[in-house]
């Protein structure tokens, strides 16, 4: 569908330089009406090719920034005769299934580094890429407001690093920073030039391809079912059943 808001404006423009040169040759001839009319019409079509261009590109934007893919379903299972211990049925985007026992908690993690590309790029079909890491369980009450205290996560890791760390040089090597030197120029000079979110860590001038890591965390229960999908800018999550709906309603 996308591909329509190419070569629609493409046939108009060229429909328009063949009316316009026609209408010309016709003028240039003293044949006034008719070339005029030719010319005229060759014109509109020109400019029409340009605002239909823009349109789409427009379009293209929005639908690529809002666009949605699944990247797993997940679903729990209580152990039987152990307290807060779950197993954890993982499918995965390529369809690999990931099932474990011994998930700990009343609230589960998925964590994935993401490599999102610019919005030009994004407009010629450069879709963010993603690499799931960890699912990992834990108590949402483990810390307290008072004093700073350890707490006990359990967890696999879904994904071991492979070759060429794609995502550490561009971290390195393409104009963006970590977290810890993005919170640290926040005091320093320049520091209106920063720009950090909870999810996306982007480059200093917005323009630069940047990875960054996405998380997501919800309730974990018996018989809840979760699907995680991903946009071009983090992942999010979507109650799979009634029993997740009525878990995040209730603030469990």
């Amino acid at each position: 569908m996308g591909l329509l808001w190419w070569i629609i404006p493409a046939i108009t423009f060229v429909a328009g330089l063949l009316l316009s040169f026609a209408g010309l040759g016709r003028l240039l001839k003293l044949r006034l009406a008719a070339g005029g009319v030719r010319f005229l019409f060759g014109i509109v079509f020109l400019v029409s090719s340009i605002g239909i261009g823009f349109a789409g590109l427009n379009l293209q934007t929005y639908k690529r920034l809002t666009k949605e893919r699944i990247v797993a379903e997940i679903s729990f299972e209580k152990v039987a005769g152990s307290e807060d211990t779950y197993t954890v049925n993982l499918e995965l985007e390529d369809g690999k299934l990931v099932r474990e026992t011994g998930f700990v908690g009343d609230q589960f993690q998925l964590s994935a580094r993401v490599i999102r590309f610019a919005p030009m790029e994004q407009l010629l079909g450069y879709d963010s890429l993603y690499r799931l890491e960890m699912m990992e369980s834990r108590l949402s009450n483990r810390y307290n407001a008072e004093t700073v205290s350890q707490a006990v996560s359990y967890g696999i890791r879904l994904h071991e690093q492979t070759g060429l760390d794609v995502y550490g040089l561009l971290v390195k090597y393409s104009g963006e920073q970590e977290p810890d030197a993005v919170l640290q120029d926040e005091e320093g000079e320049g520091a209106d030039d920063v720009l950090v979110s909870a999810g996306p860590l982007m480059s200093k001038d917005g323009k630069g391809s940047a990875p960054f890591g996405s998380a997501v965390y919800f309730p974990m229960a018996d018989k809840l079912e979760y699907t995680v999908k991903i946009t071009q800018s983090a992942l999010v999550v979507e109650p799979g059943n009634a029993a997740a709906r009525k878990a995040l309603n209730s603030g469990e």
